[in-house]
């Protein structure tokens, strides 16, 4: 075979990227960084070397072996910001609450009924002391466990609501006398 006299033709990036590689200069640029693609010298690139190297680089691709670095990374940018709005619709729609909202609330709900089960003896001692009977003392015992119970289960706005009943209760009371 004869020899050529051309060795490589040198034409400018930015002339050639897209119509004939069908990539941007900055997408051509990385992958020259990642070894794919011969370099870019003074604005300019070898034609042949770099149209042989997409070829291979664009077969890969289809094939599901190339760097796909780019559009994975803009794959993962979307889902997460889906992720993110949907957290955000569930947060305004009130199906989502924050993890200290639910460590407070806990927190106050085991607070709760440590305090109403610590006081269950001093409350129920004057009433059990003139009983004999086990039966009626158990009997009045679970009484008193199942009202602290059915308290502790109400929703939060309901116990608010049967408080402030129960204030201003206590100031007629209070009032009155």
């Amino acid at each position: 075979m004869p020899e050529s006299k051309i060795k490589e033709i040198y034409v400018v990036l930015t002339k050639v990227s897209k119509p004939y590689f069908d990539i941007s200069d900055r997408r051509y640029r990385q992958l020259a960084e990642e070894k794919t693609v011969p370099p870019v010298k003074k604005g300019r690139i070898p034609f042949l070397e770099a149209f042989r190297a997409l070829l291979v680089y664009k077969s890969k691709l289809a094939e599901g072996q190339g760097s796909l670095n780019l559009t994975d990374v803009r794959t993962r940018k979307e889902n997460a910001r889906a992720e993110r709005e949907e957290l955000i619709v569930k947060k305004l729609k009130g199906e989502l609450v924050l993890k200290d909202q639910v460590e407070k609330w806990l927190h106050g709900h085991v607070e709760e009924a440590k305090t109403a089960l610590w006081g269950l003896p001093r409350r129920m001692g004057p009433v059990f002391s003139p009983i004999s009977d086990e039966k009626e003392i158990e009997f009045l015992l679970r009484e008193e466990i199942y009202k602290i119970l059915e308290e502790m289960a109400k929703p939060l706005h309901e116990k608010k609501q049967s408080r402030r009943k129960n204030f201003r209760k206590s100031k007629a009371v209070v009032a009155t006398a």
